[in-house]
């Protein structure tokens, strides 16, 4: 190959395989040079098609080459729910990728308080954690990570047993905080999701489905957002009950328009469909 070509302008080549990591680990296999350009765009976002793919990935990896893993996600990854070793994984990773800064665990059925806290220890520049569905997940964690992980801007707690306690951590702590997911968050109140909305100045959106002991949207923003902190801006996302009562009398009308709707159908249908009557 031509070895005049600088590392930077190899490197913009090969980013646009970056999606392509069979590709990529064919291009790293081929000299000394394309092996050192690629390196870094072959672990910063590895992809997971199974458990066992990601298995061996957490305990083949380096601490050299886990320097460059910036994403690990692993909401596509199958039976990552009933896996009892994922916590041993996740502790084994975190130690050697110092530099991640997004991090998706949903639906890690598995993970506990303890485990997350040891996961987060090492990973101070983490941006994005995800969580959704954890739900041996609660405050005991969150206490940690706002320690741990101190510059996060997006998270999701869907489902947790966080209560108002988190959320007043999360508006103090987490200054760079664009982005709250809670859909499922049974434990939190409105008290709490005032504390987020009127402190954490960051804060852009802010998802509250299912959150049966917040009150619903109208009450809730006369209530919080008419302070002086108020912030209008940030939408308050609930879930519309999609469900209207009938009464009787109107589900008997409908009944009958239905009933007669048929009777015209079946009068203007073919003889060959109406002889079968």
């Amino acid at each position: 190959m031509d070895t005049r070509l600088a590392y930077e302008t190899l490197s913009q080549i090969l980013s646009y395989l970056k999606e392509d990591q069979s590709a990529l680990v064919q291009i790293n296999r081929t000299c000394k040079k394309l092996y050192e350009v690629s390196l870094p765009l072959l672990f910063k976002s590895p992809k997971f098609e199974t458990f066992s793919c990601f298995e061996s990935f957490a305990t083949t990896l380096t601490e050299t080459n886990g320097l460059f893993v910036r994403n690990i996600d692993l909401h596509m990854v199958p039976h990552r729910w009933d896996s009892f070793r994922i916590n041993n994984l996740l502790f084994t990773l975190s130690e050697k990728t110092p530099n991640l800064e997004l991090l998706n665990l949903d639906l890690c059925s598995q993970l506990t308080n303890k485990a997350l806290i040891k996961i987060t220890k090492p990973l101070h520049d983490l941006r994005i954690l995800s969580v959704d569905q954890c739900e041996l997940i609660g405050d005991e964690s969150i206490e940690a990570l706002v320690n741990n992980c101190p510059y996060i801007q997006e998270l999701y707690l869907g489902s947790t047993h966080i209560t108002d306690n988190s959320l007043n951590l999360i508006a103090t702590k987490f200054i760079l905080l664009t982005h709250l997911h809670l859909p499922g968050c049974e434990y939190i109140s409105e008290i709490g999701v005032d504390k987020v909305t009127s402190e954490c100045k960051t804060l852009r959106y802010i998802d509250l489905q299912d959150c049966y002991n917040v009150l619903g949207e109208r009450t809730f923003q006369q209530d919080t957002l008419s302070g002086a902190n108020a912030r209008p801006d940030i939408p308050l996302i609930f879930e519309d009950d999609q469900w209207e009562d009938i009464d009787e009398d109107d589900e008997e009308e409908g009944e009958e328009a239905e009933l007669e709707q048929g009777e015209e159908m079946w009068e203007d249908a073919p003889p060959a469909y109406r002889a079968i009557d």
